[in-house]
């Protein structure tokens, strides 16, 4: 039985078309990269859909970004951000310009994080809750009270702040607080459950102080 060969001109004619498809992936691949440029820098991994990142940030390669599809959980994050090793974040989020984060924060989604505001390491913004269900099971319901962290503020390392939670513009909040309820703006909090301990008098409230009082 004769064996099937291809001649010469069929021979070259496959050679052209698979250098073809080769500069069609080539193609493809490019445009990939310039996509994931766009979206997210190459140095953060575990990420998914709708994830921005300004320009100037430093985001550790072990930080994980996750979003759904929709855009409205959208993870978005500003210009000049710092983000070290094992964060973790679930849109939606904002965190603002110039924030920064240590290692191992846990930012859950509803959450907006101002500009220049600092994370200690192992903090954790939650604001997942439940509906108290019946006797069967009290978990009811799932939840997402918003979290907002003025700008400026400080949280301590291993603090933990829940949902439905603002914190004032400038508040520091002491390491290990468990932040339950609304803070408001330069003061110092802490303690389980966070109670203000203290206002922060700047020096210009002292110099304005001293105006009026003379």
């Amino acid at each position: 039985m004769r064996l099937p060969f291809a001649t010469s001109r069929e021979i070259a004619a496959l050679r052209r078309a698979n250098e073809a498809l080769a500069e069609q992936l080539e193609e493809v691949n490019r445009r990939l990269k310039e996509l994931n440029k766009r979206v997210l820098p190459g140095h953060a991994r575990g990420f998914h859909h709708h994830v921005a990142i300004g320009e100037r940030c430093r985001i550790d390669p072990t930080v994980k970004f996750l979003s759904e599809l929709d855009s409205d959980k959208e993870v978005r994050v500003g210009d000049e951000v710092t983000m070290y090793g094992e964060t973790e974040v679930v849109g939606p989020v904002t965190i603002g310009r110039g924030t920064f984060m240590n290692r191992s924060c846990y930012i859950r989604q509803n959450t907006t994080i101002g500009e220049r505001v600092n994370l200690g390491p192992f903090v954790k913004l939650i604001t997942d809750g439940h509906e108290v269900g019946g006797r069967e099971r009290r978990a009811g319901r799932n939840v997402w009270p918003p979290i907002v962290i003025g700008d400026g503020a400080w949280i301590g390392a291993g603090a933990i702040v829940l949902g439905g939670v603002t914190i004032g513009a400038g508040t520091i909040v002491a390491a290990g607080a468990v932040v339950t309820k609304d803070l408001p703006p330069n003061v110092i909090a802490g303690g389980v459950p966070a109670q203000v301990i203290r206002p922060i008098v700047d020096d210009d409230d002292r110099a304005a102080a001293a105006a009026d009082a003379s």
